[in-house]
């Protein structure tokens, strides 16, 4: 770790999917009270126990996260947060619990339930700057359905504008950046101090249709970091969805598909975000981003096996919807370069009666490496390979240490397909580094 500079900390979690729904016998309550009645509302419920796996969280489970991450860093003057406020099924749970099939019920609630989540934050980090990007169900039309002037956006940005910024500089950047297309960016300390741009790479997905949309961000992304470039800052980039492969639907099919690429992200949208990391390596200090649920990085790079130009580091996700124990980072970072040096993970671990959120490991003291430079990405990407130790702490890490559900982990069959889409984040470098793997 580099120690001669000074170092500073913030804090990121992701994903929360918080589920107003979780006790069905609230939701009425909810939906006919002001948001300033929630914490009453909810601290009433029968749910005293955090989500099990396979459930979004619940209040107990927002609580004990965010009590807990004030607990561990409460003195941080950064948060960041790359998004999925909303539960899966938020549009059809309303309806089916009030009866209301009115899209004006259904956009109070949803104002209500983003209120919510903005306040609980906020009491716990008043003083922080927090950073938020647009997940995938974070959309007033549904999963993946984010679009230019989306009603959610428009019906979150004041609240977050005003809690989440410290400045008015700062809070009308945001506000209308994130309202009408889900992307800001943010110069806290000037022009010349560090530059944050978060993205809604939600156009970018697989799954969604707005080519026009996410081909104007795109030059909106690449004009920001030329931008930067020429005043010699350095950027954060904060996003929702990784670059590259989605991991756990490959490996799911590795035994009967062995090793077919499936990107989360459109080919040239990727390429391209790919291409301008490698452009900017010399600008860009840090990536940013949630959506896996799972704890891993991504190195970037065009070529196969080339050493990475840039690192985006993948936080794991409070809902344990997806089999795995809720957790949170706290990251380390040179003050004066930007570069990301450490970071720390805190867990829960659901199989346990009673846990509570407790340190689950340090990144640099397990692989033997931070994250500072390209070769210490690198380092770590080979001891997964040739360290057995080191592989084992990977598949442990990766949800957090949830291994109840054996199609949820890694495993040494389906290792290789992880290990291709933390080091390969092209469909090309992808397929060309199995090829060399299937022949092996």
């Amino acid at each position: 770790m580099d120690t001669e500079q000074p170092a500073n900390t913030f804090l990121l979690f992701s994903d929360v999917h918080f589920d107003p729904f979780a006790d069905p016998s609230l939701v009425a309550s909810l939906a006919a009270s002001g948001v300033s009645g929630w914490k009453t509302i909810l601290s009433a419920s029968s749910q005293t126990v955090p989500s099990p796996y396979g459930q979004d969280t619940n209040y107990p489970l927002l609580e004990s996260s965010l009590d807990s991450m004030a607990a561990q860093a409460g003195d941080v003057d950064l948060v960041i947060f790359p998004g999925d406020v909303l539960s899966h099924g938020f549009w059809n749970k309303y309806p089916e619990l009030t009866g209301d099939q009115s899209q004006a019920g259904l956009a109070a609630f949803m104002q209500k339930t983003v209120e919510f989540f903005v306040q609980e934050v906020d009491d716990r980090f008043p003083e922080a700057t927090i950073l938020v990007a647009i997940g995938n169900n974070d959309s007033f039309n549904g999963d993946y359905e984010s679009s230019p002037g989306d009603l959610y956006r428009w019906m979150s940005a004041d609240a977050m504008g005003k809690a989440f910024f410290n400045n008015d500089a700062d809070r009308t950047a945001f506000t209308i950046g994130y309202a009408t297309g889900g992307y800001y960016a943010i110069e806290p300390d000037g022009p010349t101090g560090r530059k944050y741009l978060v993205l809604n790479d939600v156009y970018w997905s697989t799954k969604s249709d707005q080519t026009a949309a996410g081909l104007l961000e795109l030059g909106w992304f690449a004009s920001q970091l030329a931008d930067s470039a020429q005043d010699f800052q350095k950027v954060w980039v904060v996003t929702h969805i990784p670059a590259g492969g989605n991991a756990k639907s490959m490996a799911d099919d590795f035994a009967a598909k062995g090793f077919e690429y499936k990107g989360l992200l459109q080919d040239g949208f990727n390429n391209a975000f790919v291409a301008l990391e490698a452009y900017y390596s010399n600008t860009i200090a840090a990536n940013l981003v949630g959506h896996t649920h799972r704890d891993e990085f991504r190195q970037l790079s065009l070529e196969p096996f080339a050493e990475p130009s840039t690192l985006l580091s993948t936080s794991l996700s409070i809902s344990p919807i997806d089999d795995n124990n809720p957790g949170y980072e706290i990251y380390t970072y040179n003050d004066a370069t930007g570069a990301l040096l450490d970071k720390t993970t805190f867990a829960l671990d659901l199989s346990q009666k009673g846990a509570t959120f407790t340190l689950e490991y340090d990144f640099a003291s397990t692989y033997g490496h931070g994250l500072a430079t390209p070769s210490d990405w690198a380092a770590v990407a080979n001891a997964l390979v040739l360290d057995p130790g080191c592989r084992a702490a990977y598949a442990t890490y990766y949800t957090a240490g949830a291994t109840w559900d054996a199609a949820s982990s890694v495993t040494s069959a389906t290792f290789p397909i992880y290990w291709l889409a933390d080091t390969q984040v092209t469909s090309a470098g992808f397929n060309t580094a199995a090829a060399l793997l299937t022949l092996a």
